[in-house]
């Protein structure tokens, strides 16, 4: 924030600012400093409003060591002030049970007989409040999945029973249930229970990026591979450079490596590499890793191993290098997890992912597949220069379309689309074309500003990613579309 809120509208007015920002460290911290400025007016509402922020902010920026000190504070706010609380208010405290949950899950540091006590906690304030149980067994069965037990209890107890106003949505239970089905080893009734995410007719924050990553092995297994290849591309586009969604990013990463799109996936584990210093959640690391070694294994098992990687930031990688430092890190999570859990479900579903084979020697994902010669430097020093530039197209409709589509496809050829526009949108004659199909000026600058945030985050300046994120959402609100 430029200057601290001076009252309680300033304050007010800044956390409706904020909450128009992309999750990241910029909402973050800006939700930190609103949180400590409430604290010196004398109005518990604006307290309690600003710790739901923070709250939120930490969940969808991955931190969950931090959302449940939050939420404590809540707790203990609507025990000695419940008048606080307006009915909107008290549902989100009741929701956000699930949150702390699904946080201390994430810490293998947390004590097992703390997650247990935790879901007492919430079914003894549900059952005090009159609130159905639903919930809780679904937070029940979660956990067991979690542990690796045997599911089918829990998932009894949760599935049959009614939804209420405090059930995760639609789309989140969907994706549940069919990630109940797939460890079951049943990729059609998988797939069944899917189809309404995967067709768009439910949806939420975290769907359907969640369900399209976990689909995609499934559909390449029952010869969907047409389908895979669509959902791939939309579902990259949604969990992208998102801390909070690293763990889907992995299993996009995992599924260009069983398709033969290796070098694919070396190019989004680019466009991603803010991912290795943004993630504080051990479980989503966990997830992440796996898949990023599922990747660098099968690059180095085809004898690239010397080829350049994006990795942790401080020092320059090679597959091989890269893949080392991944599998010694990933291995101590598994390690760390399956301690605490007194089970050994994470190693083995790490096992169960790096030992499987490719699905497909090669999927054609984009419009101009690069193989792991192309990226070596050899090939690229030896390239003739007619060749290393990508054609661009003349008219500015065109080029504004064919950058998204590139874009969308996550694929390297958007970048010199978008150099080509910034050049034309700069020059003081340039004239916006009244196209439908290209949209207003607010939404190409908001491109702009998009692609060069994604370029500062390549650069590990996350403050100036940030920024750039933050003022792209605020063009793409201005022109009416999703940031």
């Amino acid at each position: 924030m430029p200057t601290a809120p001076q009252n309680t509208d300033e304050l007010y007015d800044a956390l409706q600012e904020n909450q128009r920002r992309p999750y990241g460290r910029a909402r973050t911290v800006a939700a930190e400093e609103l949180a400590e400025a409430a604290e010196r007016f004398e109005d518990p509402l604006a307290l309690v409003r600003t710790l739901f922020e923070l709250q939120e902010a930490y969940t969808y920026g991955s931190e969950p060591r931090k959302s449940p000190v939050v939420f404590a504070r809540l707790l203990t706010l609507f025990d000695e002030q419940p008048d606080v609380f307006t009915d909107r208010l008290r549902h989100l405290l009741f929701w956000r049970f699930k949150w702390v949950a699904n946080s201390l899950r994430a810490l293998p540091e947390i004590p097992l007989t703390s997650l247990r006590q935790w879901l007492g906690e919430m079914r003894g304030r549900y059952e005090k409040a009159g609130l159905g149980l639903q919930p809780y067994y679904a937070q029940t069965y979660q956990l067991a999945a979690h542990l690796g037990e045997d599911t089918a209890p829990a998932y009894e107890l949760w599935a049959a029973r009614a939804r209420t106003p405090f059930s995760d949505c639609e789309a989140c239970e969907i994706c549940e249930r069919a990630l109940h089905h797939l460890e079951g080893g049943d990729d059609a009734r998988a797939l069944r229970t899917w189809e309404p995410v995967l067709d768009g007719k439910e949806s939420c924050q975290e769907e359907p990026a969640r369900s399209l990553s976990y689909a995609l092995l499934p559909l390449l297994r029952t010869g969907g591979a047409d389908r895979a290849r669509e959902l791939h591309l939309a579902g990259y586009r949604g969990c992208r450079r998102n801390p909070s969604m690293a763990g889907e990013v992995g299993r996009h990463l995992e599924f260009c490596a069983l398709t033969g799109n290796e070098a694919r996936g070396l190019e989004l584990l680019a466009e991603n590499r803010v991912l290795f210093s943004e993630v504080d959640s051990p479980l989503d690391q966990f997830d992440f890793l796996t898949g990023v070694e599922v990747l660098l294994r099968c690059v180095e098992s085809l004898g690239h191993g010397e080829l350049p990687a994006a990795g942790y930031p401080g020092r320059t990688w090679t597959v091989a290098g890269l893949c080392a430092e991944v599998r010694e890190r990933a291995d101590d999570l598994a390690a760390r997890f399956d301690a605490r859990n007194g089970t050994t479900a994470h190693a083995d579903r790490r096992k169960a992912r790096l030992d499987r084979a490719p699905l497909l020697d090669a999927l054609e994902l984009t419009l101009r597949t690069r193989a792991l010669d192309d990226l070596s430097p050899a090939a690229q020093a030896a390239a003739p220069p007619a060749h290393q530039a990508p054609a661009v197209p003349d008219t500015v409709p065109e080029l504004i379309a064919r950058a998204r589509e590139l874009d969308e496809q996550g694929h390297p050829d958007a970048q010199p689309c978008w150099d080509r526009l910034r050049t034309l949108v700069a020059a003081p004659d340039y004239t916006h074309p009244e196209d439908p199909a290209v949209g207003p000026l607010a939404r190409l600058r908001a491109d702009l500003l998009s692609d060069e945030a994604a370029g500062a985050a390549h650069r590990d300046d996350d403050a100036q990613a940030a920024a750039l994120y933050a003022e792209a959402a605020a063009l793409y609100e201005a022109a009416e579309l999703p940031g």
